[in-house]
């Protein structure tokens, strides 16, 4: 959902699933009117998300990139490959370095359940 907000994609939506199979015709209503309910509150929450300074800051640290690794970013070709292959890769120093993805996913929980506005 939040993909397909973040990209303007204006094509139907729905989710892959169903009303019990015990509903009535006004059940199964209750379910798309439900759907579509949630939908649209994951929706402001998804428009939270993306303005949350906090957030925001970890997502730009988590994705920052090496400007000498830029040109073996993007289409894969076999001299892409090989020069990835022949780096010398420090795989202390890259561990080492913590990228905040436990706090991202406390902030995003505290987000989604109201806790953070």
């Amino acid at each position: 959902m939040k993909f397909l907000e973040d990209v303007g994609y204006d094509g139907s939506k729905h989710y892959d699933a169903h009303a019990y199979r015990t509903e009535d015709y006004e059940g199964v209503k209750d379910f798309a009117r439900g759907c579509m309910r949630t939908y649209l509150m994951l929706k402001e929450k998804a428009a939270q998300f993306n303005a949350d300074p906090e957030i925001q800051a970890i997502l730009a640290e988590i994705n920052e990139e090496d400007p000498a690794l830029a040109a073996l970013f993007g289409k894969y070709s076999p001299e892409k490959a090989e020069a990835i292959k022949a780096l010398d890769l420090d795989r202390v120093a890259i561990s080492s370095r913590g990228l905040k993805y436990e706090r991202l996913d406390q902030l995003t929980i505290d987000l989604l359940l109201g806790m953070r506005s």
